[in-house]
């Protein structure tokens, strides 16, 4: 969990990225324990040592802190539900991974630190993801700097060796690094919804296939 005072967004009104107070001051996707395997095997360990010091947290003057796992996983469960409704609302119905976990594609030139207004022209998002960290459709995610996607599979494809023209593949964002043309993230609605589109390999289905074509003459 995060500390109630940076569960906040992870960035300012400027879109620039927030420091989160986790094992010191980090950026959000650097922040630990960032719930990846490691921190899964840590707890496997323990859970059985309902005593052990790894379950003990600093209280304050008007909430105690935890003395062993059950006081400790009591309070993260309520703690959890609070912050659910805080964020999807009380009807639980509603409720969903993909609300929380959302990917926002940034321009990794002036759309992470130039000034508000362009990251505003050359970002788009967010999109509601399935997926985890673990997860065959990999989405990953910092637990303790929020739910929001870090990483993802740039592409996907599946090749079929036995007939190539019949392999499909996907690009995450699309085939123009132009942020106003057509084919600048045109492929992401189906990238998110695990889509994948035909990959054409031999001259005459690339012929067939082909709508636009771009001619780089010395």
């Amino acid at each position: 969990m995060r500390p109630a005072d940076d569960s906040g967004p992870l960035e300012d009104l400027n879109g620039n990225a927030r420091l989160v107070r986790e094992c010191g001051k980090r950026d959000a996707d650097m922040a630990q324990p960032d719930g990846g395997d490691r921190w899964y095997e840590v707890v496997r360990d323990i859970i059985k040592d309902p005593k052990n010091s790894w379950w003990k947290t600093a209280g304050t003057r008007n909430k105690p802190g935890a003395t062993n796992r059950d006081e400790l996983l009591g309070q993260a469960m309520r703690a959890a539900r609070s912050e659910l409704t805080a964020k999807l609302g009380k009807d639980i119905n509603s409720w969903s991974w993909g609300r929380l976990h959302r990917l926002t594609l940034k321009n990794q030139t002036l759309g992470t630190d130039g000034p508000g207004v362009v990251q505003w022209l050359l970002n788009r998002g967010p999109w509601n993801l399935s997926g985890g960290e673990a997860a065959v459709n990999a989405t990953g995610w910092n637990a303790a700097g929020g739910y929001d996607v870090t990483w993802v599979p740039s592409m996907r494809m599946v090749v079929n060796l036995d007939n190539l023209d019949k392999s499909r593949w996907i690009n995450l964002t699309g085939a123009s690094g132009h942020a106003y043309n057509a084919h600048y993230t045109d492929q992401t609605e189906k990238w998110a919804k695990g889509e994948l589109l035909p990959w054409a390999f031999n001259k005459s289905a690339v012929d067939k296939s082909t709508e636009d074509e771009l001619a780089l003459t010395p």
